[in-house]
């Protein structure tokens, strides 16, 4: 039976499912951003995520980060939508760009936690009442995490639109794995996708090319990714498949609702994040995989986790 631990973490909460015979587990600060800590599968800790409250508060590398209401960059900061103009901050200076959107910065609430023999879930919640100018569509942003026994870990997200126009968005989540010591001794194995290509300031510049180098596995070795794919598929569940030194773990999400993914080797060389996004790189220009959601609506998506 899986048990809840509850506990101080800096001025936040963990919430701590585990089953204390399996050694399956894992455990999220929903007050700061959501944010998945660990994700523990057969007993084996698969991800790198923040160690110390203050590590979480400094949120280096944006480890386990709920990436709302864009993933990635968005050039300068900029975007139109219905005739008008808006401006994020910019919180990315080395692109001078904005990143990653703003829902990584809020508190979400516990709507409720089920816990059984084989399985364990939490069920949160954001409210946005379009307070920022630069994004002021109202929504209910809600995230639940569930492990099983049978070695899968999912995440499902469903965002309602609460405003009076149609909002644009799209999603992604920013966990880091970690298999081995290091990122350079991990096998890597990527769908059959598309490079998008970008510019200096990594936004993308209109080219695409085929890419191959990890359509068959192969090791990591030095190899620098910070880079958005599209998927070739438009159906299934594409997967990304990362081997470590005794165990294989997959990623998975449906092609028609996830049809990019970012791969990133960060400089540290201790992890490697894999990445399923709803849109490409600057989406809210480039409406790439955009979502245009209309008032009142809902819009629901699925990503998992497997490990062998």
């Amino acid at each position: 039976m899986y048990e809840l631990k509850q506990s101080s973490f800096g001025s936040h909460s963990r919430y701590e499912l585990t089953h204390p015979e399996n050694g399956n587990g894992f455990s999220i600060v929903p007050g700061a951003g959501a944010n998945v800590l660990e994700i523990r599968l057969g007993g084996a800790q698969i991800l790198d995520g923040y160690d110390s409250p203050e590590a979480l508060e400094a949120g280096k590398w944006g480890k386990s980060t709920v990436l709302f209401p864009f993933p990635n960059r968005l050039n300068k900061g900029r975007y139109k939508w219905l005739g008008k103009e808006y401006q994020f901050p910019i919180n990315n200076a080395a692109t001078g760009n904005a990143i990653h959107g703003f829902v990584r910065e809020e508190a979400f609430e516990v709507q409720h936690v089920f816990l059984s023999r084989n399985m364990a879930s939490i069920r949160c919640f954001f409210d946005y009442e379009g307070e920022r100018d630069y994004y002021p569509f109202p929504f209910s942003l809600e995230l639940e995490f569930t492990i099983f026994d049978d070695g899968r870990f999912q995440m499902e997200v469903e965002v309602d639109n609460l405003g009076d126009t149609a909002m644009p968005f799209g999603f992604g989540w920013h966990p880091y794995f970690r298999l081995a010591k290091q990122a350079d001794a991990h096998t890597l194995k990527l769908p059959p996708c598309e490079l998008v290509d970008i510019n200096d300031q990594m936004i993308p510049n209109g080219g695409r090319s085929i890419f191959s180098d990890f359509q068959k596995a192969r090791q990591v070795g030095e190899t620098f990714l910070d880079n958005c794919f599209q998927n070739s598929r438009t159906t299934g569940s594409p997967k990304l498949i990362m081997k470590g030194e005794n165990h294989k773990l997959t990623v998975q999400a449906p092609a028609r609702k996830f049809p990019f993914f970012q791969v990133f080797t960060p400089p540290h060389r201790e992890s490697i994040a894999l990445e399923p996004m709803t849109c490409n790189v600057d989406a809210l220009n480039n409406e790439q995989g955009l979502i245009s959601l209309k008032s009142g609506k809902k819009w629901t998506g699925k990503m998992e986790i497997k490990m062998d």
